[in-house]
């Protein structure tokens, strides 16, 4: 080996050690807070269905009512503006199938979150990570329901009236939650010096 390379080695282990030198002094230093802000606890945020100005189709679904029930099978929850969702909850007692949708911006444009198949659970917990305005519940069946219809029945007033096809057992939503997170960190306050 020569000694111009063997001089280029040495000077590279020696800028080696000395950026993990650095390194090391700077976490010390700042006394972990890099650390403790990379890794600080997730928190959720209040229930953005029950915020001021939110708007649902079914008001007994987000009345933060455990007791009241929607039989609705589309249920579209409107925020008074864009939230960052990482949870969805769904309180219910027979929701077998459903589509949740996120809506994308301007009329008819829906991206589907998540769809379910063979739910039994009562407290449907949904990990996600969308922002926008309105999201949408779709139902397609129930625990021991089936499709009926189309076809005809009559009105009050005895004439025929066609019918679209639907589910005989009507889902039943005590409550849908929406959540973000909330960032713990103190944040300095601007006249305060950061060091």
């Amino acid at each position: 080996m020569s000694v111009a390379k063997y001089k280029n080695i040495k000077l590279l282990e020696t800028i080696n050690y000395s950026v993990i030198v650095v390194f090391l002094l700077s976490f010390a230093l700042g006394g972990c807070a890099a650390f403790n802000t990379l890794f600080a606890p997730q928190q959720l945020s209040e229930n953005y269905a029950l915020m001021p100005g939110a708007e649902c189709d079914a008001p007994e679904a987000v009345d933060g009512d455990m007791n009241t029930v929607s039989n609705s099978t589309r249920i579209v929850i409107s925020l008074p503006e864009k939230k960052s969702i990482r949870r969805i909850v769904i309180y219910n007692t027979n929701i077998s199938n459903f589509i949740l949708y996120e809506y994308q911006g301007k009329a008819g444009d829906w991206k589907i979150i998540k769809g379910v198949k063979g739910n039994t659970e009562s407290k449907i917990v949904i990990e996600t990570q969308v922002v926008t305005g309105k999201i949408r519940l779709f139902v397609s069946d129930t625990s021991g329901a089936r499709f009926v219809g189309p076809g005809v029945k009559r009105d009050k007033n005895g004439f025929l009236q066609k019918v679209d096809a639907q589910l005989d057992v009507k889902p039943e939503i005590q409550e849908i939650e929406l959540y973000g997170l909330v960032d713990t960190i103190s944040k300095p306050k601007s006249n305060e010096p950061i060091f």
